[in-house]
């Protein structure tokens, strides 16, 4: 899986984020290790209703669509998801995707 089709197999997640108040203004996916393909991305999301959030509360609803709206096979091409505020600024990001679904 590359990081276009992540990005693709990713709408439903983009979508249950608007359907559910909190939209996204886009979603970005680099290389977690660049130039090793066969890794996870981390998944850069621009949320500008974060900026009245706590990183705590964004991580966890953020977490709570991913596991809604995706299966195995593609969180774990996800190593951790960043979140970006209203300013294009880094607001949080999460700990390594693995480590949250054993808290799951």
């Amino acid at each position: 899986m590359d990081r276009t089709e992540l990005k693709e197999l990713l709408k439903p997640f983009e979508a249950r984020c608007a359907e559910r108040g909190k939209p996204l203004e886009g979603i970005c996916v680099e290389d977690a290790f660049p130039g090793d393909i066969s890794t996870s991305f981390i998944v850069q999301v621009k949320a500008p209703w974060v900026d009245e959030m706590y990183c705590s509360d964004a991580i966890d609803f953020l977490f709570d669509i991913l596991w809604e709206t995706t299966d195995e096979e593609i969180r774990k091409k996800v190593f951790f998801i960043q979140v970006i505020d209203s300013q294009g600024e880094l607001h949080c990001m999460s700990e390594p995707v693995v480590e949250q679904k054993s808290l799951q």
